[in-house]
This record gives C-alpha cells, structure tokens and sequence, in this order.
C-alpha cells in the first residue's frame, strides 16, 4: 500500500482513523494485514470468495456459503463463529488459522477455500480479478444497512457512553462515504457492474431477496457454487438461522478476532428495521442519494 504517511486521513466516527486511496476509505489500523493480503495471497481458481460492504449480512452469507459446501454430518458453526470459520483476507491475514488455511496443500477434490473480503472490487488484487475463482456479493437497503452499522459501532462504545454515536453524525459519514471501504455506493456499483460483464463468476445477491425467498436463494447460491444437486436446502437454512446462531454458547460468551463479542453480529437481521430509527426527512435523503448514485446502472433497492 502506499505510505501513509502521505495519504489524506479522517476519523471514523470520531474514534477510528481512516485512510483514503483510490477513491476508498480504509481502516487505518489493518493496513499491515491488508498490504500482506494484497501482495502474498495467491488466489486459486476454485476458490470462492464471498465479499460484501460492511453490515450488509456478511455474517449470514458466510453461514449459508459455509454449509451449502460442508458435506460432513459436523454442525461446524455449533461451535465456531461464522467469522471464525470464514476469515476476512484483509483484516485477519497474519493470524494462524489463516495462514494455515492459504498455506495447506490444496484440498481434498469438491472443496474450495472458502474466503472473505470488503475490499472494493477495484481494490481486489489483480491476480484475484483474473484468477476465475467465483466471487458471491451480498448488497441490503443502505438505510437498513446504516442503521445496522450504527448499532454495530455503538456497542463497541458502549463503554463509554460519552462517545455513542448519535444517528445525526452517522447519516452525515454515511452520505458522505468517509468510513472503512465507503463510500457504500461506489463499493455496491463496482460489484453490480462486474456480475453483469461475468455472471458465470461474480453473483450479486441482495439481502433482502434471502429474507423474502430463503430457499429460492439458496438453491440459486448453491447452484453458482456447483452444488447443483446434492445440497440439502432445509439443513443449510436451519444451520445458518440467524436466531439459532444467536442463542449458541459460541455466540452469546466468544470473542471474534480482534477482539469484538461475537453477540453484536447478531442483532434483529430484519428488513425494514430502518423505519424504526430513522426521520422521514433522514429516509427521503438517503433516498434522495441512492436515487442519484445508482442512476443509470439498473440496480435498485426495495423498503420491504
């Protein structure tokens, strides 16, 4: 990455330094690990890497993917955190269960790494762009995915009551894009745009359509992942239940690296939530925006 030293920078949220390249935000404190990414990760063609924005149903995405490709009897994330079982490139490259996974001899014949990033598309190293691994992103309403955001950091701040967040500050960062991998928008786009040139490799799905029609979407996700027939839609759909995950030991006491409780990645994961925080005048703005930044591109986002 470049120095940074020379790079513009901001607080997020006034607590996390960001720094801006390319036209992104990213946090300032994973810029090692994200550099390490960038430069040593050596993609493989059966990979599959899931990426997404921030609080847009990562963690529900990484349960799904994780147990549409798990073919053991285990219920693997009875005990692990889907964050723990699909580690993000670029925040956790250095830890050892990542290292373990790149550097192991491939797997045995039907599995992939399963991986994870946020990183904009443009920002994925070119080796991965060309690699022909398949890419899965998942998008969700960016009023619901402010608001989520905003309950996310906050109860990091918990605290320290004297440096909650208020919604005011968070629609103002939001429509301005200065936070980690924002602006949101442009992040969406990149990927839109891609699943629209490759489809057989870059599949964009909306968080709101796995809500509405979760078998529908997993058999679609699956499809994409070649589990064309074998997959068991009931088991993956009651394995990745958001509710259950929540209720799980590993979830309600654990710690995900680095260091964030394992229970603030598990809040309501409802469609609309945004109705119950945000302003008329707030929600026509963001509104207003998103009408404005998707122009022309023929995506769009639905309330309910």
């Amino acid at each position: 990455m470049e120095n940074q030293q020379q790079l513009p920078t901001e607080l997020f949220w006034g607590r996390h330094e960001i720094c801006r390249i390319e036209g992104f935000w990213y946090l300032k404190l994973d810029m090692e690990s994200a550099a390490a990414f960038r430069s040593e990760f050596q993609p493989r063609k059966d990979d599959i890497l899931l990426a997404s924005f921030m609080k847009t149903g990562t963690t529900w995405l990484k349960a799904l993917c994780y147990n549409i490709l798990d073919e053991q009897e285990d219920d693997i994330l009875a005990s692990k955190n889907p964050h723990d079982a699909v580690p993000t490139l670029e925040i956790a490259f250095f830890q050892d269960q990542v290292q373990q996974l790149l550097l192991n001899p491939p797997p045995p014949a039907g599995r992939s790494r399963l991986l994870h990033t946020h990183f904009p598309y443009g920002y994925l190293p070119e080796k991965v762009r060309s690699s022909g691994c398949k890419l899965v992103y998942v998008s969700r309403n960016p009023k619901d995915t402010l608001v989520s955001m905003w309950h996310f950091f906050n109860k990091n701040l918990k605290a320290d009551p004297a440096r909650t967040f208020t919604m005011e500050s968070a629609v103002e960062t939001f429509c301005s894009g200065a936070m980690p991998n924002g602006p949101f928008y442009e992040h969406v786009v990149g990927y839109w745009e891609e699943s629209r040139k490759r489809p057989e490799e870059v599949l964009f799905l909306k968080y709101e359509d796995l809500c509405r029609n979760p078998e529908e979407q997993v058999r679609k996700l699956a499809s994409f992942l070649g589990r064309k027939t074998s997959v068991d839609v009931e088991k993956v759909l009651w394995r990745s239940n958001l509710n259950r995950l929540k209720e799980l030991e590993v979830n309600r006491n654990g710690v995900c690296t680095p260091c964030i409780p394992n229970t603030i990645f598990f809040r309501t994961g409802t469609v609309g939530d945004w109705k119950n925080y945000l302003t008329s005048d707030i929600a026509q703005r963001l509104d207003d925006l998103t009408r404005d930044k998707l122009q022309g591109t023929a995506l769009s986002f639905d309330d309910e």
